[in-house]
């Protein structure tokens, strides 16, 4: 995805400026065509994936909600974003010279170029809908919180629970703020555990990272 968006965005860069001559607006469309068509790949490799580990959560018989909730918001985002990425690739592969000088060369163009409303419905609805999508499906409600993993890997420790008592007005601040005003001043204790050294059988207080 970093290869996208660098080739994206140098490629946008090149076939935007006016005063770059034909030659490198013209190298500016490739790399921008290669951006979605490697974006494209990118895409069916992550479903071939997903598919992989939706199959083996069948055949495990993995019927929690988390999963199949979550798994169901990834199928759905990825096919808006790939009918996005469709529409972007059809879009930078016809000719799109655009000479507002001259009225019949603006009447060849094609009609994604000429008509906003297709911008409106396969870029911008798109991309608002898989944002709306994963705000309201993310996976961070699934999560359960305040558990992390001992050092043994396998065994689930659960902390005590920290209360907010901000008001509904300071936590939609802090939303509102992108979490730079109005945090909750609770401190939350660390995750801690006794070890027993198995050198001398000293018990060591440990830190755990969560």
């Amino acid at each position: 995805m970093a290869l996208v968006e660098a080739l994206n965005a140098v490629g946008v860069a090149l076939v935007a400026n006016p005063s770059s001559r034909s030659g490198t607006q013209e190298l500016g469309k490739h790399l921008t065509i290669a951006s979605l068509a490697i974006q494209l790949g990118i895409i069916a490799t992550f479903a071939v994936l997903s598919g992989i580990f939706h199959r083996r959560c069948a055949v495990a018989r993995i019927r929690s909600r988390a999963v199949w909730t979550t798994l169901t918001t990834l199928y759905v985002s990825m096919g808006l974003i790939l009918v996005r990425s469709i529409f972007r690739t059809v879009e930078h592969t016809g000719n799109t010279t655009v000479r507002l000088g001259d009225l019949e060369a603006l009447r060849s163009l094609s009609p994604l170029l000429r008509y906003e409303w297709y911008f409106y419905i396969f870029e911008a609805t798109l991309m608002l809908l898989n944002s709306v999508l994963w705000n309201i499906w993310n996976p961070g409600r699934y999560l359960r919180k305040n558990v992390h993993l001992s050092t043994d890997g396998e065994t689930e420790v659960e902390a005590d629970r920290q209360l907010d008592h901000r008001t509904i007005l300071a936590k939609i601040g802090n939303v509102l703020t992108f979490g730079l005003l109005f945090r909750n001043t609770a401190q939350s204790r660390q995750f801690r555990e006794l070890r027993e050294n198995s050198g001398g059988g000293r018990i060591e207080l440990l830190p755990n990272a969560s």
